[in-house]
């Protein structure tokens, strides 16, 4: 009987040769040093066969290799347990827990509320604790509630975990950003939620995607759209973001151009009742379509899209405008623009200073290298001498 890694190499009619040519450039991509090629043949001819289960690196390259989902592969689930003892440890409630009722549920989404209104004004530092000291009510009230009120409590534990996944992303965290996000993932197939699910697989997606992983993301932004016409359009249009990011990594881009534009079609028709992609605005795509241009070396496009994308930016959505603040310097620099760049990089500076974004520090960091031959320039010097200081915090 076949396994599901035989049979994906066979569904592209590759020999053992041709997947371990991919496995190697894989491997050089995500920093993996991989056995002889002898010895890499024995170790693949053994996983297919299914004598011995591969191990988190080399799970990492099949999915990459193969632009799949773990699960799709047969292989084991993320988390494995050498990463799960790496999850927070949580306080356990020393009192009795409150009776399920709506009531508790109902203070619950309020709280949620909340702190999603606030994330984008002041990032994931002070967010990442409160929000993680409601898991444990969440987790004791789906244990204790049933019926319907189970099914609202398992939803309300997706949403945190999902939530708390993009925080710890934002910090830089992405071990524990994808371990919260596959836990939601976990409550979405509760709840057999088809809408849930694609959201937190895209999500997965963009955790994978700035790893590194781009076929990987490929993989999970697939999943994520595997039944379009079962979800809204914006939860589609982020999706397909997600899609195109890939796209734009793996050096596609007559594909991601497609992507990107139907993404923006299907946000003309969005209307107000998603509530788990209200971002998904055509400034959104237009700073993702923008990354994209930058990751395929089109930095006028990027400039284009980014200063159009600026003027129509929403106030209350800080954080990422100073992601696109970011990448427009990026922009600005691979076109010797350094004036544009030290001043637009300046006002990204100062939001990933009171948000604490890793994200936009990431950014940043790309800026730098595109900024050296001007480094001895008194403004450069300053411009990274701050991101110097910024790094130690």
């Amino acid at each position: 009987m076949k396994t599901k890694l035989q049979a994906a190499r066979l569904a592209r009619q590759w020999s053992q040769a041709d997947l371990m040519d991919a496995m190697e450039d894989a491997a050089e991509r995500l920093a993996v040093a991989l056995p002889a090629r002898s010895s890499l043949k024995t170790q693949v001819s053994m996983f297919e066969n299914g004598r011995r289960a591969p191990g988190s690196d080399y799970q990492a390259i099949f999915c990459e290799v193969y632009q799949s989902t773990r699960i799709e592969l047969g292989l084991a689930l993320e988390t494995a347990p050498s990463q799960l003892e790496a999850l927070p440890t949580l306080p356990s409630p020393r009192a009795l827990s409150p009776q399920v009722n709506p009531e508790v549920l109902t203070y619950l989404q309020s709280i949620f509320a909340q702190h999603a209104q606030a994330e984008p004004l002041v990032g994931p530092r002070f967010l990442v604790p409160a929000v993680q000291s409601q898991v444990p009510l969440i987790e004791q009230l789906c244990k204790d509630a049933s019926s319907s009120l189970r099914q609202d409590a398992v939803h309300i534990g997706a949403r945190y975990s999902e939530f708390l996944g993009w925080l710890y992303q934002d910090t830089g965290d992405s071990q524990a950003a994808m371990l919260w996000t596959n836990r939601a993932l976990d409550y979405a197939y509760e709840l057999d939620d088809a809408v849930l699910s694609s959201y937190v697989f895209q999500r997965r997606s963009n955790i994978a995607a700035e790893a590194g992983q781009a076929g990987y993301a490929m993989g999970l932004a697939n999943a994520a759209l595997r039944n379009p016409r079962k979800l809204p359009n914006q939860i589609r249009a982020v999706a397909l973001r997600a899609r195109a990011n890939a796209h734009a990594q793996l050096g596609q881009s007559d594909e991601c151009a497609r992507t990107i534009d139907e993404a923006r079609a299907l946000v003309d028709k969005a209307t107000d009742d998603d509530t788990l992609a209200p971002y998904c605005s055509h400034a959104y795509l237009d700073m993702e379509a923008a990354n994209c241009a930058l990751q395929l070396q089109r930095p006028h496009e990027a400039v284009q899209t980014l200063e159009a994308s600026l003027t129509r930016w929403p106030a209350e959505q800080q954080r990422d405008r100073g992601l696109c603040l970011a990448r427009l310097a990026t922009a600005y620099a691979q076109l010797e623009d350094v004036e544009g760049a030290y001043a637009t990089a300046s006002q990204a500076v100062a939001i990933a200073q009171s948000t604490g974004s890793a994200r936009i520090f990431a950014e940043l960091g790309r800026l730098q290298a595109h900024l050296t031959p001007w480094r001895k320039l008194v403004e450069i010097a300053e411009l990274n001498r701050l991101l110097g200081s910024m790094k130690g915090d």
